[in-house]
């Protein structure tokens, strides 16, 4: 058996120096990870809410679509714990209008989250401002008369 070759003396405490200088850098990217995973999964579930509240206001009647499409903007944010309440942070708005293209009248559904006045996950310095400040979802679907 072999013998490891003996650390010379300048050597000392050189690994916990290297370890040192690559920890920091290791967490801020498992930090970063998290945060922009947290980040996008919530933003996910923001567009999965707005398309729910548009299919529920295409196939409502005109007078009774920007009722069904709130419930089901409510409903569907209740999964994640933020109601359409602007002092949660989320805002939902639904505003028909006529369609650009074709004729009727077509519903905007859009819900729109405060991400810098109530983020999702702790700040992480050097992580949380890479962050968009709002975090919008919108969909559009035409309503009947």
């Amino acid at each position: 058996m072999t013998q490891p070759a003996p650390r010379r003396g300048g050597e000392r405490g050189a690994a916990l120096v290297e370890m040192a200088i690559v920890l920091p850098v290791l967490a801020l990217l498992l930090f970063g990870i998290i945060t922009f995973g947290a980040t996008m999964s919530f933003k996910q579930s923001m567009s999965q809410a707005t398309n729910e509240a548009a299919r529920a206001a295409a196939v409502a009647p005109r007078d009774l679509a920007v009722t069904r499409a709130t419930a089901a903007a409510n409903r569907a944010t209740s999964g994640f714990g933020v109601p359409c309440n602007e002092d949660a942070g989320l805002t939902c708005s639904f505003v028909i209008a006529p369609c650009s293209t074709g004729g009727g009248d077509c519903m905007t559904v859009e819900l729109t989250y405060d991400l810098r006045g109530h983020p999702r996950v702790p700040s992480v310095p050097g992580v949380s401002s890479t962050l968009p400040d709002t975090l919008v979802s919108r969909a559009v679907v035409q309503v009947d008369p």
